[in-house]
């Protein structure tokens, strides 16, 4: 996969945190991380209570 940012390669990684996994395509040149389509992300309930802070934050 080609990053649309910099032309670069990237590859499928897992990210950790202390509240949120999730699958991503990160590029090897400039950094930037892509969230892979996946549903399950999407309903998880830590990623729902993360959005609803990062919501609440931006007030």
């Amino acid at each position: 996969m080609k990053c649309k940012r910099c032309g670069g390669l990237m590859v499928l990684q897992s990210f950790f945190d202390h509240f949120l996994n999730f699958d991503g395509w990160k590029c090897l040149n400039c950094g930037k991380v892509v969230l892979k389509k996946d549903k399950s992300i999407e309903f998880d309930t830590f990623s729902i209570f993360y959005q609803q802070q990062k919501c609440r934050n931006r007030n």
